[in-house]
């Protein structure tokens, strides 16, 4: 079980994490003033945003997860095996919701499907 004042932390961290992915996807402006190549220019940066704003929403969607499991009390025991997972392993990414071994174990089985 993890400490109090470590799942503090992280929940301090996600919630800046989140606040600063939400300014990110939501503070986008792009100039298509000027001539045809600034507008083609325009267009590859809205659409690129676009990507990059599905892999933040994406973020965005994990945080409200490991946020709510910190609610409920179950923030940091693996999805799979219902073990521990590592507080250096949550200090990397502290939405992971896998321990190493599953997500090790979930990463193979992957490789193995798309074969």
């Amino acid at each position: 079980m993890l400490n109090k004042k470590f799942i503090e932390k992280m929940k301090k961290r996600l919630i800046v994490d989140r606040s600063d992915l939400v300014k990110k996807i939501y503070s986008f402006d792009v100039d298509f003033d000027g001539d045809e190549a600034d507008e083609i220019q325009g267009n590859l940066i809205v659409a690129v945003n676009d990507q990059l704003s599905t892999r933040d929403a994406q973020k965005i969607r994990k945080i409200d997860a490991a946020l709510k499991k910190i609610k409920n009390n179950e923030y940091g025991t693996c999805e799979e095996c219902e073990e521990n997972i590592l507080e250096k392993r949550l200090e990397v990414n502290p939405f992971f919701s896998l321990c190493f071994d599953c997500a090790e174990n979930k990463e193979l089985e992957d490789k193995r499907n798309r074969s």
